[in-house]
């Protein structure tokens, strides 16, 4: 409202220069400043809460807080580790055996809590990010402790999953794996791999 009041006397200033300023003309004045201060006020605030809704997801920003120093042992990259390929698995399911680390601010594997979603494409040099069609998709949460021990390997330091696939993948095709983390302590984390089937 200071603001506002300052505006108004700008206003009124220049206003009363032209000798109009009668009493009644004046409150008219400072009603019409007002609401276009409140006007301004509410597009601001409409505009700020627009960009608040954007940066609060997992792209560009963290959605929840954590303080120094614990935050430096977040995850700040993840990485498909070369271990990973096609296999088969038990009772003959055929799969990808996938493994991913996570790497904190000082480049150490570190543990990763939230949610994986694994993306398999064909492989095309020629299109952009070398992914052609995708051939499927999974998601895996590991947010909650139990979930996140089930797929932690303490040999590798990386966390393992083991995806089934309904259809095999012919011998010698290549793929591109897309794996995506997000989590509500960091921000969006991206990592690509290309994969030959048998390999």
């Amino acid at each position: 409202m200071g603001c506002c009041k300052t505006l108004t006397a700008c206003v009124f200033s220049v206003y009363n220069l032209g000798g109009l300023g009668h009493e009644r003309e004046t409150r008219r004045l400072e009603q019409i400043v007002e609401r276009i201060f409140g006007l301004l006020l509410l597009t601001s605030l409409i505009a700020t809460a627009g960009c608040d809704i954007r940066t609060k997801g997992h792209d560009t920003a963290t959605a929840q807080d954590v303080p120094a120093p614990i935050n430096s042992l977040l995850p700040q990259t993840i990485a498909v580790h070369p271990f990973t390929q096609t296999n088969t698995f038990e009772q003959g399911a055929f799969g990808l055996h996938v493994r991913v680390q996570a790497k904190d601010s000082y480049g150490d594997p570190t543990k990763a809590f939230g949610d994986f979603r694994f993306e398999l494409y064909e492989f095309r040099r020629q299109h952009q990010g070398k992914k052609g069609k995708k051939i499927t998709q999974w998601e895996v949460a590991i947010s909650r402790p139990k979930a996140n021990l089930l797929h932690w390997d303490r040999h590798t330091r990386s966390y393992e999953f083991k995806l089934s696939i309904d259809k095999p993948i012919p011998k010698g095709t290549r793929l591109m794996l897309v794996v995506v983390f997000t989590s509500r302590f960091t921000p969006r984390l991206v990592a690509e791999r290309e994969i030959v089937a048998g390999e």
